[in-house]
């Protein structure tokens, strides 16, 4: 009994008078004749007191309470990282565009004229090229123009000018191989640095892995031999592909499809598959009002390089974001006529550069026909809030 008392008051006891207690009851162990062993009697008290001593640890319950709670606030912090992440590859990627928007006016302040998308032509006539129009003897394209303007002087002025970019005995191929700009990369488009398609094939018109065109000038809706998919749906039309908003004929497929070289002035969008001439005093529909360059989901497309001949532009005849590119993406396949409108990896839409500099994300839901005006240079359309 004495020695549960001195166990208790030891216990219960302020630091100070703990030691007291202890030492009393030892040294009147150490002293006592009793028949108990004393050494037993010693090492009960102190075990005791270390029992006393030593605090109460978790049970399993409170540690699973525990870590339940964490991954509760693990569930709930990830989603909100994750939207922080994609709202700065978004603005990463906005950016991208604005250095494009000051290249193409910088380009034209020089030039007088905003750079072609190409030199391709799809004419009967060998001889009847857009270098040759040109007078140029090797191929080019918008980006190559745009070299110099997005800080790449040294390698505009590296590339062969008498031969196209993928022209090997001239050394342009070699510079192009595996070469990134991050001016031209989404942030946000996991494939960006394959230098592939999404089949892992190489892109058509370079022989090489080579910079995915994430970003692609608007070749306005002219009409395309890519079919009419969204067109179809056109209201206002019986016959899909004829003089409609979603798939303009004024000049026929040389209207900015097939030598636009030959007929300029039919261009519907800024650019064109091939050679246009497009001052900024040609975009009668105002710069603010026409896009000149949106977002791609390039690596679904065959034609989808930044150094791409063929196709170069993106088209109208499929909308933002639209089924049947998804229905592509589903078969991890290639499509140029799928693939060939303005798609992203951000959710909802797209982002573009608007003629006048200006950047707008532009929702997949926008009404089509609105998005086809804001293709067309000089449809004459008043347009609202878009």
């Amino acid at each position: 009994m004495l020695l549960q008392a001195y166990v208790q008051l030891y216990a219960s006891g302020p630091n100070d008078l703990r030691r007291f207690p202890f030492f009393l009851c030892r040294t009147a162990l150490l002293n006592s004749r009793h028949p108990i062993p004393r050494f037993h009697l010693l090492r009960k008290l102190e075990s005791q007191m270390n029992k006393a001593r030593s605090p109460r640890g978790f049970t399993l319950i409170e540690l699973l309470v525990v870590i339940a709670i964490i991954a509760i606030l693990i569930a709930l912090l990830l989603p909100a990282v994750q939207q922080a992440r994609e709202a700065a590859r978004r603005t990463q990627c906005r950016n991208n565009l604005k250095q494009f928007g000051l290249a193409f006016h910088n380009y034209h302040d020089v030039a007088n004229v905003f750079p072609y998308a190409s030199t391709f032509s799809d004419g009967p006539d060998a001889n009847d090229r857009g270098e040759t129009y040109l007078r140029s003897a090797g191929r080019s394209c918008w980006f190559r123009l745009l070299l110099p303007y997005l800080e790449q002087s040294a390698l505009h002025a590296a590339l062969d000018g008498s031969h196209g970019a993928n022209h090997e005995s001239s050394g342009n191929r070699a510079l192009i191989a595996g070469r990134f700009f991050e001016v031209a990369s989404c942030p946000s488009n996991p494939l960006a640095g394959t230098g592939r398609t999404v089949s892992n094939g190489l892109f058509v018109d370079v022989s090489v892995p080579a910079q995915g065109g994430m970003y692609r000038p608007s070749g306005g809706p002219c009409r395309n031999d890519a079919g009419n998919l969204d067109c179809q749906q056109n209201p206002d039309s019986a016959t899909p592909g004829g003089f409609n908003f979603c798939s303009r004929n004024l000049g026929g497929t040389e209207g900015g499809w097939r030598r636009p070289h030959r007929n300029s002035s039919a261009t519907r969008g800024v650019f064109a598959r091939g050679v246009s001439r497009t001052r900024i005093r040609d975009i009668t529909d105002g710069t603010s009002n026409t896009i000149m360059l949106g977002e791609a989901k390039a690596h679904y497309n065959p034609y989808g390089s930044v150094w791409a001949q063929n196709v170069p532009a993106s088209m109208f005849h499929v909308r933002i974001n639209s089924s049947f590119l998804k229905a592509v993406e589903e078969t991890g396949s290639v499509s140029w006529a799928r693939a060939s409108g303005y798609s992203s990896y951000h959710t909802g839409g797209a982002q573009f550069l608007l003629a006048d500099g200006s950047v707008r994300f532009l929702a997949e839901s926008i009404d089509y026909q609105t998005y086809c005006h804001l293709g067309d240079r000089m449809d004459g359309v008043p347009l609202g809030e878009f």
